[in-house]
């Protein structure tokens, strides 16, 4: 018998977690349903040696998410031009393109000859995001595994496409930012310290601009250790106190209150939100279900939150759009499809249309933003480098001067 770590959704739509002694995690799982339950996740308990304790981590490492959107698409075509599952699993785990997860999928391929359930193979390699396993088991109870499967592709590479669309966006301005870096560091490091011989001989005839330059070079140049070390530990620090929950909540909240990044967090999360409701509805998933596994892959915590007590609050009969409504945190638009979607019994349609608006008026979001930062960056840094230059040629016109005299 070994320990597993689950978390289940009740009928009532609340969320239960804990630790079941079971033979397997597919045990843990029809134990589960016996007692009336929805399995989300099972996962073994951390028990057992250091030894064992660290490879359970580096072995339940998340794939990337362009690995896993390869490897479900591969997987749709191949059950949708009539292989097995079995053949299928196969051949998905001799392509390259799949990375990592050829292992994970070579046992849960031998897992699936066993007699496990697809669903429940992918839930024991605990690699794999659970609303992935719950759009599978899903597919798998309504017989249509591989139009399941065809959803679950699109929305990872929709997911895929807005991440890179971000990650381009963010490019330019990071390439301005480490020049400008650059520049400013070789100014400061190696070309002051030229012109400190000269500019000593002059004493007090140093313009005060030029004295000021100098001071922050030997600053830079004697505690240069003490940067890297103040900037390691911020980093460290701020990774610490963010992986308490209540720390992350207020960062959240407070993100979304930033005038310019707020507006951006919340088009973000609302995409993501709509994309992944619709995604599992369409599945056949149940709506607190889908609404429990939502709220764990929302980023901002603070949406989550929302989507997640909306999970608790179905049971009493309020509906999901009187719900997102009253937290004032998704847009009027988004809260009135939803409305129209309950009330025309097309929710799931109406969330992945409402997706495909807001992945829409996110591109225009960053597009915007891009236009405001580079050419304001631009200056910023024109600014500083043309300081510093100037600044020397200043004291160096100064001297000359005085030499003249």
């Amino acid at each position: 018998m070994a320990s597993f770590r689950y978390k289940a959704m009740t009928e009532n739509g609340s969320i239960l977690s804990g630790v079941l002694e079971a033979p397997s995690a597919a045990a843990v799982v029809q134990q589960l349903r016996g007692q009336g339950h929805y399995p989300i996740s099972t996962k073994p308990a951390a028990t057992g040696s250091l030894f064992e304790r660290l490879s359970a981590v580096v072995s339940s490492r998340k794939p990337s998410l362009t690995a896993l959107r390869n490897a479900i698409t591969e997987l749709a075509a191949l059950i949708e031009a009539g292989l097995e599952l079995d053949r299928a699993l196969t051949l998905l785990c001799r392509l390259s393109d799949i990375g990592a997860l050829a292992g994970p999928f070579e046992r849960v391929r031998n897992r699936v000859r066993d007699g496990s359930t697809f669903a429940n193979a992918l839930a024991r390699e605990n690699i794999f995001p659970p609303f992935v396993v719950s759009m599978v088991r899903a597919g798998e109870y309504g017989g249509a595994l591989a139009p399941a499967l065809q959803r679950l592709s699109d929305y990872l590479a929709r997911t895929v496409q807005l991440r890179e669309t971000i990650g381009s966006a963010l490019v330019y301005p990071a390439i301005l930012i480490v020049t400008a870096s650059i520049s400013v560091s070789i100014i400061l490091l190696f070309v002051l310290p030229e012109f400190k011989p000269l500019f000593e001989q002059a004493g007090k005839a140093i313009p005060l601009p030029a004295r000021i330059v100098m001071g922050i070079g030997d600053f830079a140049r004697e505690t240069w250790w003490l940067a890297i070390i103040l900037v390691v530990s911020t980093i460290y620090g701020a990774r610490v106190w963010l992986s308490k929950p209540p720390n992350r909540l207020r960062f959240d909240r407070f993100l979304l209150e930033v005038p310019v990044i707020g507006k951006l967090v919340q088009a973000q999360g609302t995409e993501r939100f709509s994309r992944t409701l619709g995604t599992l509805l369409a599945n056949g998933v149940p709506l607190p279900t889908a609404l429990a596994l939502t709220s764990d892959v929302m980023q901002n915590r603070v949406l989550g939150e929302v989507v997640g007590k909306a999970a608790h609050s179905l049971r009493e009969g309020t509906s999901l759009a009187r719900l997102l409504g009253e937290s004032r945190r998704f847009p009027d638009v988004t809260v009135d499809l939803v409305r129209i979607g309950e009330e025309t019994g097309k929710l799931p349609d109406m969330l992945l249309r409402q997706a495909e608006l807001d992945e829409h008026r996110l591109r225009q979001t960053i597009d915007r933003l891009v236009a405001l930062i580079v050419p304001a960056l631009t200056i910023v840094l024109g600014i500083v480098i043309a300081g510093l230059i100037a600044s020397m040629l200043v004291a160096i016109l100064s001297i000359n001067d005085l030499a003249v005299q």
